[in-house]
């Protein structure tokens, strides 16, 4: 599991790194659309990065980590919902795309702060 997070932590990082250089650059958007591109998921990608590469995090920096991606994800949904009621124009599935590693890194955030909770109350 986390040789695919590892992959997907990488990805996310390069993809993260373009948009930001792209959407610091772009036409369009609100204030909070580039700052969901420029800073929010570049930090993202840096933690989760961290996150899979670091093998001894202490539960609350792994807690940490999963917040900031959950913050993430709930960003690009409401990117997403803004963009499909209306009051942004952009295609809704982009926001969707981008909020699919976080989602899983912060699925695996609350994996390992689990298993860590399980082995100091064993």
């Amino acid at each position: 599991m986390r040789i695919v997070m590892l992959v997907l932590a990488i990805l996310y990082a390069g993809l993260a790194a373009l948009t930001a250089a792209v959407g610091s650059f772009a036409d369009g958007g609100d204030i909070f659309s580039r700052v969901v591109l420029v800073l929010l998921h570049p930090l993202a990608a840096v933690a989760l990065l961290l996150l899979v590469l670091r093998t001894a995090a202490s539960r609350r920096i792994v807690l940490a980590i999963a917040v900031l991606l959950l913050a993430t994800v709930a960003a690009d949904a409401g990117l997403a919902l803004a963009i499909v009621s209306g009051r942004m124009k952009g295609d809704w599935e982009l926001p969707l795309i981008f909020a699919a590693v976080p989602t899983l890194g912060f699925l695996y955030a609350l994996f390992l702060a689990f298993r860590s909770a399980r082995a100091t109350s064993s």
